[in-house]
């Protein structure tokens, strides 16, 4: 793995100064809901289950290389676990959420074995061919999905009807799984996936099984879109079959690529900047998918690295320089 590509991904190390950067914007997040709206608040709450699920698919985008299109397909699994456990079959919330990432982590193992088996635009057509299988099987399933209509009536203890409980707790979970994928990425193993990226071939050549390591990120990847899944469906009370469609793949790959692939922050700021922005432009103009699409085709062409990505590439010539200088 090249020098510049282990300092593009993991700059986000473990100094003073960024454990105060983090402890500072956690601290932030905590007081939000003193600040503002409740509408702001509702939609900082989506922010935050969406950025833990375009964080999920940057495991396997930013981290090993592997491009897939079919992200939502597992993400409505874990909806749908959750949804189908509570209003079918009467489950409590907490072991219908833990259930969620089980149930998608066991799918993402077997459309894995069949993906990883491929690779480049091979990999990422079969990927988006079994995520609109799982969007077919949740919209034809009326008896267990409820087909197009979706489940509306899943039993969420009222606790989460007051927006301010629901935020606080998606926060902890978020938080707590993004913690446990930036101690993912940044383990032996994470290095070896972004040694994958880099050069599968030399890191098969020194005796890595690549294909293993490219599952083992498929599944892990997998186990967090499953956890998105299930806090949409208790922040909504709902799942509908349009979470497994390709829109919401393009959303999520589309907010990886607008803040920066090779970079942990990059699917976080990625999801600010998307929510932000379609907020902003929808309120002005019904034509606000048009806007939106050239706006963020704008951001990539001149930021190629992302929004992150650049800046952080930014940054780090200014201060060689500057060291040049000296």
């Amino acid at each position: 793995m090249t020098t510049e590509g282990m300092h593009r991904i993991s700059w986000l190390g473990t100094s003073p100064r960024n454990a105060l950067l983090v402890l500072a914007l956690l601290v932030v997040m905590v007081f939000l809901p003193y600040v503002l709206g409740q509408s702001w608040l509702s939609i900082t709450t989506e922010m935050l289950i969406l950025a833990l699920a375009a964080s999920a698919l940057n495991i396997m985008l930013g981290y090993t290389g592997l491009v897939s299109f079919g992200p939502a397909g597992l993400y409505a699994v874990g909806a749908y676990t959750t949804g189908i456990l509570m209003e079918k079959l009467g489950w409590s919330l907490l072991p219908a959420i833990l259930a969620a990432p089980v149930m998608a982590g066991l799918i993402g193992l077997i459309v894995g074995l069949v993906c990883v088996r491929r690779s480049a635009v091979y990999f990422a057509l079969l990927t988006l061919a079994f995520s609109q299988i799982i969007w077919t099987v949740v919209y034809e399933w009326y008896p267990v999905t409820g087909g197009d209509d979706g489940l509306v009536a899943v039993p969420i203890p009222d606790w989460f009807f007051e927006i301010n409980n629901c935020y606080y707790f998606m926060l902890a979970v978020v938080t707590v799984c993004l913690f446990a994928i930036w101690k993912i990425v940044n383990s032996p193993f994470g290095l070896t996936l972004q040694a994958i990226r880099e050069n599968p071939n030399r890191v098969e050549f020194i005796g890595v099984n690549v294909k293993r390591y490219q599952l083992a990120s498929f599944v892990i990847s997998s186990v967090f879109l499953g956890i998105a899944g299930s806090m949409v469906t208790v922040f909504s009370g709902s799942a509908f079959p349009n979470y497994a469609y390709w829109v919401k793949s393009a959303d999520m790959l589309v907010i990886c690529l607008l803040g920066g692939i090779y970079n942990f922050l990059g699917p976080l700021v990625g999801t600010v900047l998307y929510e932000v922005l379609t907020k902003i432009i929808s309120e002005y103009t019904i034509h606000w998918h048009l806007v939106l699409g050239g706006i963020i085709v704008l951001i990539i062409l001149a930021m190629r690295k992302g929004v992150v990505g650049t800046l952080t590439s930014y940054w780090a010539g200014r201060k060689s320089a500057a060291a040049l200088e000296r």
